[in-house]
């Protein structure tokens, strides 16, 4: 099969369909784009501009959710990325639904928070990878692009905020996932690659590290993933809207 898997360095979504693909030892050519200007390269070549987009045999897929599902279609074997008994399957669609509906929009908005303040810190998170531009160039495109994808993703400071002082309640919730079965068995799901995604993506930001420190839900960061690469210092956001951890 000749697989393209098109990702820009960073994206947790990116992530959760990449480590669809080892799961399922499907072999892929991955293809780094920037933040931003991703969308036109994507257009060029699928029907829509989102990431990851997996392009295999001729056939284009857009979005982790639908990545994984064609996945499992192509590699029915195990690891099973859904369960095929329905009581369990259901159990772990509703988290994986929560996960790509609530999580994964507040984790990028809280991304590019950080990065609005600090955006060198998003080289760090394509180090290491082959880009379409020489490492000067990307370096000048920090502010904009950072400044424009966070207009374009809603990232105001109020949103920030609130998303930040709701993450306790949120890795609560994932925590009880864990402790009925749903999420962090032997294998990963996909809400296991959802939801890790995204506290994978958290755990760059020492910020908000401590906020997962010790908790059940912090594992999920690691099981099916790569070591992250990546990261932002503490002391970017104003100390007062972070929760006690």
């Amino acid at each position: 099969m000749a697989t393209k898997l098109y990702v820009f360095p960073g994206s947790h979504p990116c992530e959760c369909a990449e480590a669809g693909m080892r799961l399922k030892r499907v072999d892929y050519t991955r293809v780094n784009l920037i933040p931003a200007f991703h969308k036109l390269v994507i257009r060029a070549h699928f029907d829509g501009t989102t990431v990851p987009a997996l392009a295999i045999d001729g056939e284009g897929i857009l979005g982790s959710r639908a990545i994984l599902r064609r996945l499992d279609e192509l590699r029915p074997g195990e690891p099973r990325l859904l369960p095929e008994d329905p009581g369990p399957r259901a159990r772990v669609e509703e988290a994986e639904t929560w996960g790509h509906d609530v999580l994964q929009p507040l984790a990028r908005q809280v991304a590019w928070g950080f990065f609005q303040r600090r955006p060198r810190a998003m080289l760090s998170y394509s180090a290491g990878a082959k880009m379409p531009l020489p490492g000067p160039l990307l370096k000048l495109g920090t502010r904009p692009v950072a400044a424009f994808a966070s207009r374009f993703n809603n990232a105001s400071d109020e949103i920030v905020r609130a998303h930040l002082a709701a993450l306790p309640g949120h890795f609560d919730r994932i925590d009880g996932w864990v402790a009925d079965g749903v999420l962090g068995g032997a294998s990963p799901n996909v809400a296991d690659l959802q939801i890790g995604a995204a506290i994978r993506l958290f755990g760059t930001f020492d910020d908000v590290r401590p906020l997962l420190a010790g908790r059940p839900c912090e594992r999920l960061g690691t099981n099916g993933f790569a070591p992250p690469i990546g990261r932002v210092p503490a002391g970017v956001l104003p100390a007062d809207w972070l929760p006690q951890a």
